[in-house]
């Protein structure tokens, strides 16, 4: 059985679960306190005390990019997620690593906002965040569908990052990034339709 390890806030968690679900995959979630009783137990599953870490046949598999490579290539041609050459994969790959920038951006932020006492919030990394955030969910928000998914009839492995990114953004009040972005809430508002997507929103 696979295990899934890490909270559901996380983005990078998220898209881990997300991607699993949509390729049929049977696993468990486990959550993980890294900022509380979790931190020290956890650096035997990864050295860096990081999620997502995923327990597989093959080990603790660490890593977003490193986890999904390892689902894309262990899976069978028809329940990849990623195109398997030339321009779509190119144009997939891109998104996946729009949404990612963002996703990590946004974690700054929280980091910066939510986790820093508030006397040592440096408000000038606060705005360059912010300004990143706005610039990226932009660049993000052109290229999204009018409908459908970024993968045509049937989400890939692009819309599992986004949604996972622009949910994540739904839970910092502050960021207010899917009522400026459209086409980016109804993609959201859309994968809720599918219990790949649902059963892992951080409301859940």
């Amino acid at each position: 059985m696979l295990i899934l390890h890490g909270g559901r806030r996380s983005p990078f968690v998220r898209r881990v679960a997300i991607w699993l679900a949509l390729q049929g995959r049977a696993f468990e979630r486990q959550g993980v306190e890294l900022f509380g009783a979790d931190f020290e137990s956890f650096a035997a599953r990864n050295p860096l005390v990081r999620v997502p870490v995923l327990t597989s046949p093959h080990g603790d598999l660490i890593e977003t990019a490193a986890i999904i490579d390892y689902l894309e290539t262990s899976a069978d041609a028809d329940r990849r997620l990623l195109p398997a050459n030339g321009a779509e994969r190119v144009a997939c790959l891109q998104i996946i690593a729009l949404a990612n920038a963002i996703a990590e951006k946004g974690v700054a932020y929280v980091y910066e906002t939510e986790r820093r006492p508030a006397d040592l919030v440096w408000a000038d990394w606060v705005q360059r965040l912010s300004t990143q955030l706005r610039q990226g969910l932009a660049a993000l928000e052109a290229q999204t569908p009018e409908a459908g998914w970024f993968g045509g009839a049937t989400p890939n492995g692009a819309d599992a990052a986004v949604v996972a990114t622009m949910d994540f953004l739904g839970t910092v009040p502050a960021l207010g990034a899917a009522a400026a972005c459209p086409k980016l809430a109804t993609l959201c508002a859309r994968s809720l339709d599918l219990l790949a997507f649902a059963a892992s929103h951080p409301s859940a």
